[in-house]
């Protein structure tokens, strides 16, 4: 276990957080697949009446086991944001995935101390998989441990975005070479595609914007993983608003990319 949290059990939030993500996981089945009314949030990003339901039973759930720690959620916003202890939660990550029947969203779960993340958990409900780790306890999937791949050159590489159009805007120069270099490109997308990353299946997954509640699970269950996860300027606490994850072999070969990109 990480020196910073040597002093709290941190297995227990692991357990915890899992199978609350698993209970919520469940909870979107219900409207998966159906007609939903899909509304626009201020960043013209879609939410649904699942996105709200699911967040709020989540955080009912965290208020009844841990009634001091805050929560951080993308549809219901901050409470207690002086806590020790903070969840973040991301109820359907890839809404526009879930509202296309698309079976390759998730939900994401983490814990925060002292603002550093120290438990993660990605669940893909419709696939039945779910990755989860905490910090010095190992990356788990399904009940097993798991590692990232042992990939060490990009051109044998599956890299995944989530939107290549996105990333292209942002960073031209970056998507082009990585693209042009890369052995296969996927959409994988979302929480789906660091889930990918973590079990060895996919090598590098980029996001060129990320908010707390998207990156928060991520950096403790790709490095737990054996991979590494920074932002795109190299930061490496978990919390930045762009991520790059790989398997730690190609992570340099991706940042000398970003270095000479724009």
């Amino acid at each position: 276990m990480s020196i910073e949290h040597h002093d709290i059990d941190l297995v227990a939030y692991l357990d915890f957080a899992r199978n609350l993500a698993e209970e919520a996981g469940d909870h979107t089945l219900k409207y998966f697949g159906g007609k939903l009314e899909v509304e626009r949030k201020e960043d013209n990003s879609p939410v649904t009446v699942a996105d709200r339901e699911t967040e709020g039973l989540i955080a009912g759930a965290i208020r009844d086991e841990y009634p001091e720690h805050g929560i951080i959620g993308e549809e219901h916003g901050e409470v207690r944001s002086d806590s020790t202890f903070q969840w973040v939660i991301d109820p359907i990550d890839g809404t526009k995935s879930f509202v296309r029947g698309i079976p390759l969203y998730t939900v994401l779960i983490a814990l925060l101390h002292n603002g550093k993340p120290c438990v993660g958990v990605i669940h893909n409900p419709p696939l039945k998989e779910t990755t989860y780790a905490a910090s010095g306890i190992g990356c788990f999937y399904n009940n097993s441990p798991c590692h990232v791949s042992d990939t060490d050159h990009l051109a044998d590489a599956w890299v995944q975005v989530t939107d290549p159009a996105n990333l292209y805007r942002k960073h031209p120069g970056f998507c082009a070479d990585v693209l042009q270099k890369a052995g296969y490109c996927r959409t994988w997308a979302d929480g789906y595609g660091y889930l990918l990353v973590a079990t060895g299946r996919a090598d590098v997954m980029i996001d060129p914007i990320m908010a707390i509640w998207d990156i928060a699970p991520l950096r403790v269950i790709i490095t737990e993983a054996g991979g590494t996860l920074t932002d795109f300027s190299g930061a490496a606490d978990g919390l930045g608003a762009s991520a790059i994850a790989t398997n730690g072999l190609l992570h340099q070969e991706i940042m000398d990319i970003v270095g000479t990109g724009s």
